[in-house]
């Protein structure tokens, strides 16, 4: 995690990488930059406590996955990892909202990337409907990518779209090496 001190906002900015969450209750802001990779932004508006997920692939949902994938890569680990954080920072489930960002088209590997972005949007909106919160705003899809920045006691989201470049390449080069096949065991 990369934390810069922006002075257009005044406040210290936790940049987080794929595969990576972060909640807070402090007076600062949470950000990353997404391609396929999908983030689910919650915020608890009466305890001023809000969190945010970079997930690269769903996962796959089954039982053993739910309870022993503790990798925050996958969207299934990434948002119970982030729920139960929410939880242990003070902020209450019944008063959590989401906000879902991400799964544009943008990577131009050899792997099937039509079906990640898809896959992962869907897995944001089928476990934020089981957990029963509801999504207040939603940027997805698309051919482009996205920098997202969270205002943690608020919860406002800044959004700025990116249009094919050297940053998408960027993306697209660290996202290739998650890819089906590209992995390795360790």
């Amino acid at each position: 995690m990369h934390i810069p001190h922006r002075n257009r906002f005044e406040k210290n900015i936790k940049i987080i990488s794929p595969g990576e969450y972060h909640v807070s209750a402090d007076d600062e802001m949470i950000g990353t930059l997404l391609g396929s990779c999908v983030s689910v932004c919650l915020h608890d508006p009466v305890n001023h406590v809000s969190g945010m997920n970079h997930f690269m692939l769903p996962g796959r949902i089954v039982k053993a996955d739910i309870f022993n994938d503790n990798s925050a890569r996958y969207g299934i680990g990434a948002i119970n990892d982030l729920l139960a954080l929410m939880e242990k920072t003070g902020a209450s489930r019944k008063d959590l909202v989401a906000k879902v960002f991400g799964g544009g088209r943008v990577i131009l590997s050899t792997f099937d990337s039509n079906t990640i972005p898809f896959d992962n949007i869907r897995l944001a909106r089928v476990m934020l409907e089981i957990e029963d919160i509801p999504i207040v705003d939603m940027e997805v899809g698309g051919y482009h990518a996205r920098k997202i920045l969270m205002e943690v006691l608020t919860g406002k989201v800044f959004l700025k779209n990116i249009i094919r470049n050297e940053v998408i390449e960027e993306i697209d080069e660290k996202e290739s090496r998650y890819a089906p096949g590209s992995l390795v065991e360790v």
